[in-house]
């Protein structure tokens, strides 16, 4: 799975930042969320038709071809030794590939709806009209930003007002338009016209 991946690429590396990553890795979030540092949602179950939003998970964000196990493959990252020198520059490669992940051309201008983890750029979740969604709880904060295609800049509608959980399902037009936020580099851009609190009540058994 995608987001195991990025999880052991963000924590299983040595460097300071994987270090301070790996700490966290499964701490308790605040009594609020009930989540801990890596949580993954379940996809949740397919909408009518009438509905007008396709529901897609955050695999169908990579491009056909591309994968975070290929990138780290690429890399022999297993041959390196904790002490070895080669194991700090190849951190810093992974981080440029990962801010050059590109995205998937299928889903420019489409409409859609995807779950995920809030992450605020402008204020409170609460208040924020501008955000990241990420596939991992903990993603930008606990733990390194996961790959520019793996991460969602956010913006609500003009005009709407929106009620955020920390883990949210979203609906509106995503597009392949990168940014450069004080968070993460980001693949896509989302306007989104609705959100919703995720219900663990709503997704397919696992």
């Amino acid at each position: 799975m995608v987001c195991g991946a990025m999880m052991l690429a963000c924590i299983g590396a040595s460097s300071p930042v994987a270090w301070a990553a790996a700490d966290n890795k499964g701490a308790q979030a605040p009594s609020d969320s009930g989540f801990r540092v890596g949580d993954t949602l379940p996809p949740v179950k397919s909408r009518k038709p009438s509905a007008g939003y396709e529901d897609i998970t955050w695999d169908a964000l990579l491009p056909e071809g591309w994968s975070v196990e290929k990138v780290m493959d690429d890399l022999k990252l297993n041959e390196l030794g904790d002490n070895d020198p080669k194991a700090r520059e190849a951190l810093t490669k992974i981080r440029e590939m990962w801010d050059k992940a590109p995205a998937n051309p299928k889903l420019n201008n489409k409409r859609v709806s995807v779950a995920g983890f809030v992450v605020p750029l402008d204020g409170e979740r609460e208040k924020t009209r501008e955000f990241l969604l990420v596939p991992y709880f903990g993603a930008c904060i606990h733990a390194p930003a996961p790959p520019a295609n793996q991460v969602i800049h956010v913006k609500v509608k003009a005009g709407n007002t929106v009620t955020l959980s920390p883990a949210s399902l979203l609906f509106g037009t995503i597009r392949t338009v990168r940014s450069d936020t004080k968070m993460a580099v980001t693949g896509y851009e989302m306007t989104i016209d609705k959100a919703e609190p995720f219900k663990p009540e709503d997704p397919f058994p696992i």
